[in-house]
């Protein structure tokens, strides 16, 4: 089976998704207000651990959200716990929080995450738009 990258382009209510195969950079770019986080996120979620099982190597996730409702926070959470578990195995997943300099909320959120998941965890913060 041969997965196909993934983009979804931004509503107002969920994030950019590009999942792009060739550069295994994975992103989630803008805000995530889906009223129905199980839907947006679970097939994404299944992807990632289809992608893990049949490739090996280095992945990056990069989280840049302006704003995430708690819902999504907990499927984001669960993305990267099931990614951690996959540590274990020869597949190398790290994450990239990107922040921007004034946005003390997200800069917090990205601590908490990195305080709780054992991934290679980096803050990248850019300058505010």
């Amino acid at each position: 089976m041969n997965l196909q990258s993934i983009y979804i382009a931004r509503t107002e209510e969920t994030p950019e998704v590009d999942f792009n195969t060739e550069t295994r950079v994975f992103l989630f770019r803008g805000r995530s207000l889906p009223e129905d986080a199980f839907s947006f996120y679970t097939p994404l979620i299944e992807w990632l651990e289809d992608y893990c099982k049949q490739f090996s190597g280095e992945i990056e996730i990069q989280i840049h959200l302006d704003y995430f409702n708690s819902s999504s926070g907990r499927y984001l959470m669960e993305m990267l716990c099931k990614l951690e578990s996959l540590l274990e195995s020869n597949q190398l997943v790290s994450v990239t929080w990107i922040a921007e300099q004034d946005d003390e909320v997200m800069l917090e959120k990205g601590e908490e995450f990195m305080s709780l998941i054992k991934l290679p965890f980096k803050m990248k913060v850019i300058p505010a738009r």
